[in-house]
């Protein structure tokens, strides 16, 4: 019987062998998933997608190891053209992209142009990240490489630029202290979490590590050189208090002290 990585490694091999796939990766290592505690997003980078039919065939090369197998028609917004696989009891969603698109979206953030979350799920440096945990499972041509590589930089640039835009938006505190006035704990969580959203992306921006997501943060924060004292504390426990309209007060207290620390090491310079 073949293991989970044998079987992945053939899914490879036929996914690779479709004209027009020059590099095959999986964001977070090439360590695969146990006991199914998560799907398995692979990207797959081309000079141009192959049709269905022929990603149909690849697949059906595979034989009885794929239990199920669903193929995308209309590529979207954020991840491709997207073909679904049950692989060994393992989900796959296997994510198409041209290269000459990637590139596009990769120097759009570098730029700094996509500075806000779209969508309202995803993080336009989240694809940056993804490409600084990538392992390469096919990469003949070194373009997961080259990307690698040049992501090796944060610039300058696109620093300041985030972290101008989160800080001045973590400056508004409006709906915050209406929220707190009222002890309004619905309303609080709303306006919280956005507050926490640019927080957590300021904070990325001020250490140079692009913002890959919501998940993992405190694990991330932990490494930091640069952010408030007891900072991870200080936010699981501002969290917390925020759950109860009698500490929604201390939660908000907690906040502005992050914030007024926030401000003295953005107004220091050590952004």
């Amino acid at each position: 019987m073949q293991t989970r990585e044998e079987a992945f490694g053939l899914l490879v091999q036929a996914v690779s062998g479709m004209a027009g796939v020059v590099a095959i990766g999986k964001s977070g290592g090439g360590q695969l998933p146990e006991n199914n505690e998560s799907d398995i997003d692979v990207f797959v980078f081309c000079t141009g997608i192959p049709g269905i039919q022929s990603r149909k065939v690849a697949i059906g090369t595979l034989g009885g190891i794929v239990k199920s197998a669903g193929f995308g028609e209309r590529e979207g917004r954020h991840w491709g053209l997207c073909d679904f696989i049950c692989l060994d009891g393992a989900e796959i969603c296997l994510m198409y992209f041209t290269v000459q698109g990637m590139n596009r979206e990769l120097d759009s953030v570098l730029r700094g142009e996509r500075l806000d979350k779209e969508d309202n799920y995803f993080y336009p440096t989240g694809r940056c990240a993804s490409f600084e945990s990538m392992h390469a499972f096919y990469d003949p041509n070194g373009y997961i490489a080259s990307v690698k590589h040049r992501l090796t930089h944060y610039p300058d640039d696109l620093s300041k630029r985030l972290v101008k835009r989160h800080f001045d938006a973590l400056m508004d505190m409006e709906d915050i202290e209406r929220a707190v006035l009222r002890k309004d704990t619905l309303f609080y969580h709303f306006a919280l979490d956005l507050a926490l959203d640019h927080l957590l992306q300021l904070l990325f921006a001020m250490n140079g590590r692009f913002f890959p997501s919501r998940k993992r943060s405190v694990q991330y924060i932990r490494a930091f050189n640069i952010k408030p004292v007891d900072c991870e504390e200080r936010l699981l426990h501002m969290v917390a208090l925020g759950g109860e309209a009698e500490s929604i007060e201390q939660s908000y207290g907690i906040l502005r002290a992050l914030r007024d620390d926030i401000s003295e090491l953005v107004s220091g310079g050590t952004q």
